[in-house]
């Protein structure tokens, strides 16, 4: 880019463009605010605001992306809907590369269930797109953990399911082993899985090889789904503390160009 053009700044939509559908329904035409209305009705109508209020926010953001992308992580989190990384990031488009699957789960290298869905975004990430930080960030009440805690009775009628929640078996070795401290059992093993998982990634020498040259950092991150709030682990202590608010007028400065 030349000449005086500066890169455009993130910005978020005004009004409450985060909030779920239902809490916006009285915004919607009365019939797609009626009893029994079809999601893909309600999806479409979302488009159809994306298109009107949106579009004309991020379309010169996604101009200068169109034909190549440059994002600074890779986040790896559950299908859980109550997730939203863009929200919890205050990142936007081209900022991270996402792999989400239930449980935010990383097969161990060499695994006997093997499945290669997630390496094969971390071997693009790390190789191809030169990113240098992986997160893993789980959450309070996964049911992915619930089922895990009950014995996988709950998903066994789901073949493939099951056959995925095999690659939690040593998160939940992990918080039977540790035992129990002053966390409740769901929240001790929703953060163990996170500790976990980072610890997976180490079984890949590649990127064990990577992490300790300093090339690849890795972060663990939990969302505790009542509070909004997002704790980050601390990798020698083990223990999950507080992302701190930013002080007013700081995430401002940060993006200015």
């Amino acid at each position: 880019m030349t000449g005086d053009m500066s890169t455009p700044r993130k910005s978020s939509p005004t009004g409450r463009w985060w909030a779920p559908w239902a809490n916006r329904s009285r915004g919607l035409p009365d019939d797609l605010d009626a009893p029994g209305v079809s999601p893909s009705a309600l999806l479409l109508n979302g488009i159809r605001d994306y298109h009107g209020s949106t579009v004309p926010l991020v379309q010169p953001i996604m101009t200068e992306l169109a034909f190549e992308q440059k994002p600074q992580h890779l986040f790896i989190t559950c299908v859980d809907s109550r997730v939203v990384p863009n929200i919890i990031t205050s990142s936007g488009p081209g900022d991270l590369f996402i792999n989400r699957n239930v449980g935010n789960l990383i097969p161990r290298y060499g695994s006997r269930t093997p499945d290669d869905s997630v390496a094969a975004t971390v071997e693009y990430a790390t190789n191809v797109l030169g990113i240098r930080t992986i997160t893993v960030c789980g959450h309070s009440n996964c049911g992915a953990m619930a089922a895990l805690l009950a014995g996988g009775t709950e998903v066994e009628h789901l073949t493939a399911l099951t056959r995925w929640m095999r690659h939690a078996h040593h998160s939940l070795a992990r918080f039977l082993d540790n035992g129990p401290d002053d966390r409740p059992p769901m929240t001790r093993l929703c953060q163990i899985n996170v500790q976990q998982q980072l610890d997976n990634l180490l079984t890949y020498p590649w990127l064990r090889e990577m992490v300790d040259g300093g090339d690849v950092e890795l972060v663990g991150l939990y969302l505790d789904l009542e509070s909004a709030q997002v704790s980050v682990l601390d990798r020698e202590t083990q223990r999950f503390s507080a992302v701190e608010s930013a002080p007013p007028g700081t995430a401002e400065t940060a993006a200015a160009p």
